[in-house]
């Protein structure tokens, strides 16, 4: 599975998120599903392709029904990766600093995404048909969760976009239980993480690389919180870029990514003991869903 600690979509210390597209991210584990062995790591974009998969589901069963309905284009490489609280990729930060513009990007689409002019545009009466055929209406039925740490995690579904999930995954409900749990089992260790010996070591080496490079910054957050958000210093891309590249850099050359990515993996296996059969759950229907995503489009 991929790290949480390198690519990330949460909250908490060790998760902050940065410009690209967001989704969920399990921790890093161990589960190998049963009789499986070891299953290839999902990459940031093999999940943007699930992602984008079950859109183009979602927009053929709206079709079928009567409603116009736009996936989207899917998203590139460099669109995909999601920057978590330390950025690895190297070559990745030369072209795209942190994400900005790629950040940038997605605004302006959004902001002209024709889904919801569509729907505006629709009488009252076509408008209530067409969110009973997207996610079933207030008939729906919800799924709901036990975090990880307590509270309860909960969605509707039903409609088209049930549908996808049910010709992506197989088992919708499986899915979500899986899914929801293993995203969300980071604020179990990701306080201990932080303190422990080993991730503090691993970032003090990485900021005395980075203070070699010009870059004064004890952490990755205060590295990226040094970069101005307003005026026309914010505009300076090619400081974004150098920022990143060395950010990048520094977490292979002082071990800070492979110690991060050490330590999360021990944490969460520490938690296997409870949470096993749903890291388990996730790898395999994860796997299961991409050989079905090649195929559908």
């Amino acid at each position: 599975m991929t790290s949480t600690f390198v690519r990330a979509c949460a909250v908490a210390l060790v998760l902050m998120t940065a410009a690209t597209g967001c989704a969920d991210r399990p921790a890093t584990g161990t589960g190998t599903g049963t009789g499986t062995g070891p299953r290839p790591e999902v990459s940031d974009t093999e999940r943007a392709l699930l992602r984008h998969t079950e859109q183009v589901l979602v927009e053929r069963c709206m079709r079928a029904k009567g409603f116009s309905y736009r996936a989207g284009a899917r998203p590139t490489p460099d669109e995909s990766l999601t920057v978590g609280y330390l950025l690895t990729d190297a070559a990745w930060a030369r072209r795209n600093g942190y994400g900005s513009r790629i950040a940038a990007r997605v605004l302006a689409a959004r902001k002209t995404d024709p889904n919801p002019l569509y729907v505006d545009g629709l009488p009252p009466e076509r408008r209530a048909a067409y969110r009973r055929a997207l996610d079933g209406g207030a008939g729906a039925r919800t799924l709901s969760v036990e975090a990880p740490g307590g509270g309860t995690i909960g969605r509707r579904l039903g409609g088209c976009e049930e549908t996808a999930q049910n010709r992506l995954y197989g088992d919708p409900a499986a899915w979500f239980r899986a899914a929801k749990t293993a995203t969300n089992l980071t604020r179990l260790y990701v306080s201990k993480l932080s303190r422990d010996p080993e991730f503090t070591s691993a970032q003090a080496a990485w900021a005395a690389c980075m203070r070699r490079a010009g870059h004064p910054y004890a952490t990755p957050s205060a590295a990226r919180d040094a970069l101005p958000t307003s005026g026309p210093e914010a505009t300076d891309f090619a400081a974004e870029v150098r920022l990143a590249t060395a950010e990048a850099e520094c977490a292979g050359s002082s071990g800070f990514a492979r110690t991060g990515t050490a330590l999360e993996r021990r944490y969460v296996d520490g938690l296997r003991g409870e949470y096993g059969d749903e890291l388990d759950a996730y790898a395999r229907l994860e796997h299961e869903a991409l050989v079905r995503a090649r195929s559908l489009t």
